[in-house]
């Protein structure tokens, strides 16, 4: 059809896709908006608290909850089959976000024989106190079940059920999940809120290093396996020996302090880059005071994008810690330190200390600072600190995001991840006995299966062969090939292609946990799924990132209710998405995707 000419009158009869926009604006513009039929794939910790909050703000008219296993609210994390009572949690009750109550709140209404089995009896309403992974993964799962039983709208929980795929389509998504029958089933949502959490991904790493990953519950019962190697010095490694030091003795309270009694030959050595030991958990002011000079809002003004945003955040960072800690900052030289060294001054006295020695001491510090409620403002600024970095990380290059992670990155994980006073007492009881040590590996080493099934892990100028390996290095950061959905991991493949990313990093979603930034066509996908958002946002993990995490998806549902249908996606939008170069799925559905570039 020819075009009119130019200045002439343009015919009235509309063009195919001038037609096809109105037929969608006419089917549209009578829809009411009476809440959004979500799903919810996982719950464990973050599908708790997404479940929670969309019912505490309305925007669902009914959810569906998948779980693959049979407990609901534990997740992996704090289930009861993988932990035993003595694998401590590293969060205080005071931080942990409450639900429909407080983790302590909780515990004061359990039977004594449970507080007594978890050890938790005589600090269960001390908010301060670390309580038992078997503990919280109980708190959890009550929490699950009351927030269903009070829910105002239909809350269906489909259990022991596989999700084998997530579409994403223009205006709603689909899950695809197996049933106990074995029959796959299709159902169609408004919305999908991926939250698969901390399940066991298979990683490249894990694949080459020929290690074993072990639940601490399933430790220890080899009676004949006497040298153990621990992979990692955290929480997470602590709970590993933890295991197998109660699978063979027992520890003593004796005159105030813990030793530590077995009853078969084994020792143990914890593997770490650098060799030192976690530091005890010390007192701060909850909630944390703000750092004046360096806030979210200052660090967003600051951050534009480029390479050098990190250095313009160190130098806010460094003028908070040299005015409120001047004696400490000089004695590491912060006048004159950059983002790339500051994590070697900051650790270069625990280096040159012996690691058992500086443990010790650490403890006593530990202990006297919560007597008196006090602890040095370095500690507390660097707390704080982190907080603010993570708010700005999804931003940086990825120049100035790599060179985070090999130097602040340390500083603010090391001080975040104090541990249990109780969880460094069994270390020093342990190694006291003669039964643990540790060793620094460096950057280069080597871990070999043997034969005989042993394993040697060799690095300049050490080498020792043990019985077993095991792996306690925590969650690792997995990437784009490992999703579980397939269809929506070509979708966020070609996302990610279209926007020059690199998808075998994992995903940097927007704030709301959505890929729409890159595709609109993704827009109702919030993936909450913590391995694969590690790269981009290495301090996504924990009860309170769960309740972060949760909170603004339903801040965001809730404030895309106020715009109209047609506001979050016009019909001109949606043909263009249609339009797009597509595949074919097995079920004959056509499904757009993302790369139209030319």
């Amino acid at each position: 059809m020819q075009e009119p000419p130019t200045g002439g009158r343009r015919s009235s009869i509309p063009s195919k896709r001038d037609a096809r926009i109105e037929a969608f604006l006419i089917h549209t513009e009578d829809r009411h908006d009476l809440g959004e039929r979500i799903a919810i794939v996982g719950a464990g910790a973050t599908g708790t608290y997404v479940l929670d909050a969309l019912l505490r703000s309305g925007v669902a008219h009914a959810i569906v909850v998948f779980e693959v296993s049979n407990a609901l609210g534990p997740g992996f994390a704090y289930a009861e089959h993988l932990n035993e009572a003595h694998a401590l949690s590293n969060i205080a009750g005071i931080e942990i976000p409450p639900l429909i109550e407080s983790v302590n709140a909780w515990a004061l209404r359990q039977p004594s024989a449970k507080l007594d089995a978890w050890g938790i009896r005589a600090s269960a309403g001390d908010n301060r106190a670390f309580f038992p992974r078997v503990a919280l993964g109980a708190w959890l799962a009550d929490q699950f079940a009351m927030i269903v039983a009070r829910s105002p709208v239909p809350v269906s929980v489909q259990r022991q059920v596989e999700v084998v795929d997530v579409i994403a389509m223009p205006q709603g998504c689909r899950v695809d999940w197996r049933g106990t029958d074995g029959h796959i089933v299709q159902d169609h949502f408004d919305r999908v809120i991926v939250a698969t959490g901390y399940g066991p991904i298979a990683t490249d790493a894990a694949a080459t290093d020929g290690h074993n990953e072990k639940a601490p519950a399933a430790l220890g019962g080899g009676q004949r396996t006497e040298r153990f190697a621990v992979l990692g010095s955290s929480l997470s490694a602590i709970d590993v020996v933890t295991a197998i030091a109660t699978a063979r003795g027992t520890f003593v309270p004796r005159g105030g302090t813990l030793t530590y009694v077995a009853e078969t030959p084994w020792h143990a050595t914890l593997l770490s880059r650098n060799g030192l030991l976690p530091e005890a958990d010390y007192w701060f002011p909850h909630p944390l005071p703000t750092l004046n000079g360096f806030t979210p809002e200052t660090a967003a003004a600051t951050t534009r994008g480029d390479d050098g945003d990190l250095d313009r955040l160190f130098d806010q960072f460094v003028a908070v810690l040299r005015d409120g800690a001047p004696d400490w900052a000089a004695r590491l030289g912060l006048a004159d330190a950059t983002a790339d060294d500051f994590a070697d001054r900051y650790f270069a006295a625990r280096h040159s200390a012996n690691a058992w020695a500086y443990a010790r001491q650490n403890l006593a510090d530990a202990r006297n600072g919560h007597e008196h409620q006090d602890t040095p403002f370095w500690r507390i600024a660097i707390l704080k600190a982190h907080e603010v970095f993570a708010s700005v990380l999804p931003s940086l290059s990825k120049v100035d995001l790599a060179r985070f992670h090999r130097g602040l990155k340390r500083v603010f994980t090391d001080n975040y991840a104090a541990v249990p006073h109780l969880s460094i007492e069994r270390l020093l009881a342990l190694h006291d006995a003669g039964y643990l040590d540790a060793h620094a590996l460096g950057e280069a080493y080597n871990i070999v299966s043997q034969p005989d099934g042993t394993c040697l892990v060799a690095s300049p100028n050490w080498a020792v062969t043990f019985d077993e390996l095991l792996d306690a290095r925590g969650t690792q950061t997995a990437a784009m090939n490992h999703f579980p959905f397939p269809t929506l991991r070509l979708q966020l493949c070609a996302s990610a292609i279209e926007a020059d990313q690199a998808w075998s990093s994992g995903l940097n979603p927007a704030g709301d946990l959505t890929m729409r930034e890159q595709d609109r066509s993704l827009e109702r996908v919030h993936l909450c799924a913590l391995p694969f958002l590690l790269g981009n946002r290495p301090f996504v993990q924990g009860l309170v990132e769960c309740a972060g995490m949760a909170a603004a998806i339903s801040r965001a549902i809730e404030e895309g209710r106020a715009t109209t249908f047609t506001d979050q996606m016009s019909a001109a939008e949606l043909l263009d998405v249609l339009e797009r170069p597509s595949v074919i799925l097995p079920d004959g559905a056509v499904l757009p995707l993302a790369g139209s570039k030319r």
